[in-house]
């Protein structure tokens, strides 16, 4: 029997390395129609999450619509970022809440309004992110939170600073939370360049926290959360990554090293880079298939905008509270609808070039794209012509008018 198994193996093999050997196989690998497939049905990238048929069959369904480009969805979105509070104790300087810019009052979302988001959504979402321009264990509901979409079957994520005070139980409460994966962001090894940009943090606490959180795991004998240490590269730390390396290793993290946000900047993150940040010519995937929902109830576009004037709707924040009660009303309105146009055609009234999408390097970058393709180009011949840091301080220099009018202010 286990002879004709391994038989049966070996000519399955040679079948296989038979069939990529032929000529025709290259062409069907690389036509369009084979390769639209492959993007539907790839698995879904988030882990831990519970693959229901609903999940799936929303997840293929935005895919396609994606592909099309419609700008009205059946989909519902398969990812959703929630700003479970925008406060931080951190003034990182390419950060809108570091450098004292108010986008919106401060606040912790409440945990009704969570509720409902998890209510209407979580059948078909996928992740949950606990975070966007504030420190998400600050958030006074972020243990109910993160309880709350575990229990559901949703992958979950916190990206944190870390440079707040944990005990040992705060660290087995995070661990049996059924938090996912857990992101600490530590910019250097050695305190003088981590400061340098984490600026009020302390190194010495957030390498505890990270011990707390590994002797957390051990003791619960948990897999969970996934810890990673998010090593943002800037010129002034790079030589701080292999001392990185070898304390991440103590402290069972993965070290993902991404580009820093720098102001006015092309920087690529140099040579240390493992997580590059480069952009593609796609539309843009948040407006098909990520929903962002700040602590107030706003609905924002992506995770780059930062003030109340560009969301493009509003939730309830609380019972009683004046704005949207389904997140449904928000999703396929007027001002959505208007964003994903822009990715058939960049056009509109002088009012609906005001729209944030309308000049984003996404949306500017797709119309280059189609153009390109246009004059005979193909996808693996064309050039992307923006930095990683592009869109970044795309949306670091959109500022309405309330917002520009206290910048003077403070400048005389």
């Amino acid at each position: 029997m286990n002879e004709a198994l391994a038989a049966g193996r070996r000519y399955a093999r040679h079948a296989w390395e038979q069939l990529i050997a032929h000529p025709c196989w290259r062409t069907i690998v690389t036509s369009k129609f084979y390769i639209a497939l492959r993007m539907v049905f790839q698995p879904p990238p988030w882990e831990g999450s519970q693959l229901t048929t609903r999940r799936l069959l929303n997840l293929y369904l935005q895919r396609i619509e994606h592909g099309f480009g419609r700008t009205t969805l059946w989909s519902k979105p398969c990812k959703l970022t929630v700003e479970a509070t925008n406060i931080c104790n951190l003034r990182c300087p390419a950060c809108f809440t570091g450098a004292g810019e108010v986008g919106r009052g401060r606040s912790h979302m409440s945990l009704e309004l969570f509720q409902r988001l998890l209510d209407e959504l979580g059948p078909y979402l996928l992740e949950v992110e606990f975070y966007n321009w504030g420190e998400p264990l600050l958030a006074k509901n972020i243990y109910p939170m993160i309880e709350g979409a575990a229990r559901l079957g949703i992958s979950t994520t916190v990206s944190t600073n870390l440079s707040v005070p944990l005990t040992a139980a705060d660290a087995e409460r995070l661990v049996a939370s059924g938090l996912t994966v857990l992101g600490a962001s530590i910019d250097g090894a050695r305190q003088e360049a981590y400061e340098k940009y984490r600026v009020r943090g302390s190194l010495e606490l957030v390498l505890h926290n990270c011990r707390l959180l590994r002797d957390a795991k051990r003791r619960l004998g948990s897999p969970t959360p996934r810890l990673v240490w998010e090593f943002h590269s800037f010129p002034h730390n790079v030589q701080d990554v292999p001392l990185a390396r070898t304390l991440a290793a103590e402290l069972e993290m993965d070290l993902v090293i991404s580009p820093g946000w720098l102001i006015d900047s092309d920087w690529d993150g140099g040579d240390v880079v493992n997580f590059p940040m480069q952009p593609l010519p796609f539309r843009c995937p948040f407006l098909w298939g990520s929903a962002v929902v700040n602590n107030d109830g706003g609905v924002a576009p992506c995770c780059g905008t930062f003030y109340r004037e560009d969301d493009c709707g509003q939730l309830a924040p609380d019972a009683g509270a004046a704005g949207a009660q389904h997140f449904a009303s928000v999703w396929n309105n007027e001002r959505f609808a208007l964003a994903r146009r822009f990715f058939t055609a960049r056009e509109g009234t002088a009012e609906e070039r005001q729209h944030i999408c309308f000049d984003c390097p996404m949306t500017v970058m797709y119309e280059h794209y189609k153009k390109y393709l246009r004059d005979g180009g193909t996808w693996s011949t064309y050039q992307v012509p923006i930095a990683s840091n592009a869109a970044f301080n795309y949306f670091w220099h959109r500022r309405p008018a309330r917002a520009a009018e206290t910048a003077l202010r403070r400048a005389r």
